[in-house]
């Protein structure tokens, strides 16, 4: 019975061994460690946990692709606006003639197109950090909050294109032409007629009187006034001068020519004047009148009959008209400047960039068909108005457009490159924390497969002795039933 009862122990113990070597052999051949419910409830969390984190390092991954692509274009687009800059300085030269600027028009027109293209091609699975500013969101967290979506500013390239695309280095419209009519003094004419003068008889001109002292023809009488206001002589075997000096009489007249019955007398001083007063004794009437009436310098500014196309300028007399979204007419372009120059009116079909006080001071404007007629509001000769040729224009507004254009994506580079620092930040801290929870679950649930092997070897020596335990045991009883047979 001992026998029987300890063989019976041996045998449980072999069993229970037995268990744990095939337990043993188990997880040594899966490499994972059997779990009670409180590890493997921990292990299924922080494994989720590293499966977000993996998921970030996929969706940082995605934006960076962005990102560089991104960059790459505004690269280029950089370099072809500092082209564009570089073509308009050019167009700006008033040295150019209309074909050499027709030909870097051509030039500048394709790359503003290759600027476009660049903008449209920038898409990454259909994401395009070009096409405006409210660019992309990135999941970089895990928790679902707003702090775990990390957004990337676009650039608004396509208002640049749309900027670029109306620029110009030139223009059809040619540059106006200024015919300038400078004041015209007044002239007045003195007729002498119905008889020759006899001694004694007097004719006054303008205040210098002619006294006869013999008979005198009207011819020699007017000859007589024009060489003495002209300073070709002041005396005349036919009379003598009285009342007016030579001086005096050239300071009201700038020339006297004469006929055979009249003086032809013009004013020194420009503007209306008083008409030359005349009086006369004797057989012979004289009258005055003006033959010619003063008119103030008229510059009459010529336009042409091409429209000034969208987004273009033109300036005369330090006043620049620019165009809007359309075409503007010439006959339309004149009445915009009277309005302006006249009255200071703000343009119907366009901008004034400027005042009119100078213009104005100096100009009255009125419309002729395709004409802008200024007169002058004071006699004698003033400065004519400067027109800028519209072609040379539209080329220094490029210049000042494309500095703002390429400050525009100079400013986005320096935006996607902060950003794309941030992520890879972002990307090097969720990769850290990603291999901390998986080395964590690796260290709950990864066996020790030395120390396994151990224990597997120490519980197949122990199976080996409980085996021989009951051999041994077995063999006793055998023979104990032996004696009492």
């Amino acid at each position: 019975m001992p026998l029987s009862g300890l063989a019976n122990t041996l045998s449980n113990a072999i069993a229970k061994v037995q268990t744990e070597i095939v337990d043993t052999q188990e997880q040594l051949a899966s490499g994972v460690k059997k779990l009670n419910p409180g590890q493997a409830g921990v292990v299924t969390r922080l494994s989720a946990q590293a499966s977000g984190y993996d998921q970030t390092l996929t969706n940082i991954g995605s934006a960076q692709s962005v990102i560089s692509v991104a960059q790459a274009s505004l690269t280029s687009i950089a370099q072809i606006l500092t082209q564009m800059q570089s073509l308009a300085n050019q167009a700006s030269n008033d040295s150019l003639s209309s074909v050499d600027r027709d030909s870097l028009q051509a030039t500048f027109s394709n790359l503003a197109t290759q600027v476009t293209n660049l903008q449209s091609s920038s898409s990454v699975n259909g994401s395009n950090l070009l096409a405006g500013v409210s660019g992309i969101s990135v999941t970089t967290g895990i928790d679902g909050s707003t702090a775990a979506q990390t957004t990337v500013a676009g650039v608004n390239v396509s208002a640049v294109t749309t900027a670029i695309s109306n620029l110009a280095v030139n223009s059809a419209f040619a540059t106006p032409t200024i015919t300038t009519a400078e004041n015209v003094a007044q002239v007045d004419t003195v007729t002498v007629a119905t008889a020759s003068l006899a001694a004694a008889d007097s004719v006054t001109i303008g205040g210098l009187t002619f006294t006869s002292t013999a008979v005198t023809t009207l011819a020699q009488l007017t000859a007589a006034f024009a060489n003495y206001i002209s300073g070709t002589s002041s005396t005349s075997t036919y009379g003598a001068f009285s009342g007016s000096s030579v001086a005096a009489m050239q300071a009201l007249y700038s020339s006297a020519t004469s006929t055979s019955t009249t003086v032809v007398l013009t004013h020194a001083n420009t503007g209306t004047q008083t008409v030359t007063a005349v009086s006369e004794s004797g057989a012979a009437t004289i009258s005055s009148a003006i033959t010619t009436a003063a008119v103030n310098q008229t510059d009459t500014v010529a336009l042409g009959s091409t429209a000034l196309g969208a987004n273009q300028s033109i300036q005369i007399g330090g006043v620049k008209f620019t165009t809007g979204s359309s075409a503007v007419s010439t006959a339309n372009i004149v009445s915009n400047y009277v309005a302006f120059i006249n009255n200071g009116t703000a343009g119907t079909h366009g901008t004034f960039t400027g005042t009119n006080t100078a213009i104005n001071a100096l100009f009255t404007a009125s419309a002729s068909g395709n004409s802008l007629v200024l007169v002058s509001d004071t006699a004698g000769v003033v400065s004519s108005p400067t027109v800028v040729d519209p072609g040379t224009i539209n080329a220094a507004a490029a210049v000042a457009s494309l500095t703002t254009q390429l400050q525009t994506i100079s400013t986005g580079q320096a935006t996607l490159s902060a950003a794309s620092t941030g992520l890879s930040a972002q990307l090097s801290n969720n990769n850290a924390l990603k291999t901390g929870l998986t080395n964590t679950v690796a260290s709950i649930q990864n066996i020790d497969a030395p120390a396994m092997q151990a224990k597997l070897q120490q519980l197949n020596n122990q199976q080996s002795i409980d085996y021989y335990l009951i051999s041994q045991m077995n063999t006793e009883a055998a023979a104990i039933l032996s004696i009492f047979r």
